[in-house]
């Protein structure tokens, strides 16, 4: 399966339900963020290096995705895909504090990264160790 085909599928599994009000969406993003937090703060410095590479690579996805009609429609519609690059962008202020308070710098990516896992779902024992993750998943 292709790259843009694993995204558009997360895009769609993502889709919201039914239209909710702004409270709602903003309890949710609070929510998502929160949760987010808790996986980061488990995380190994290795394992932030990795997210800090799947983020951004995701970020990318989505703002290809914004540009382009046909994906866009694919993922949601352009409310939906703007909502989640403000996740995402959010996701990364976050994942970057984390970081910042490990003193991790900027690394430079020195291994694939998987489109369809965050570090905490990476499986690939090659891709674990090319990363410096433990032997075996956390969960």
């Amino acid at each position: 399966m292709s790259y843009l085909r694993q995204i558009m599928e997360r895009l769609r599994d993502r889709s919201p339900s039914p239209p909710q009000d702004r409270r709602s969406d903003d309890a949710l993003l609070e929510e998502h963020l929160r949760l987010y937090g808790s996986q980061l703060e488990a995380c190994s410095d290795a394992m932030l290096d990795y997210e800090a590479a799947w983020l951004e690579q995701h970020i990318e996805t989505l703002e290809l995705c914004a540009r382009e009609p046909t994906m866009q429609a694919g993922a949601g519609g352009a409310q939906h895909v703007e909502q989640l690059l403000e996740e995402s962008r959010r996701f990364r202020r976050l994942l970057n504090r984390h970081r910042h308070e490990r003193g991790l710098g900027y690394r430079a990516v020195h291994a694939t990264v998987v489109a369809s896992e965050h570090a905490w779902e990476l499986s690939d024992p090659a891709l674990r160790r090319a990363w410096g993750f433990p032997a075996a998943p956390s969960s």
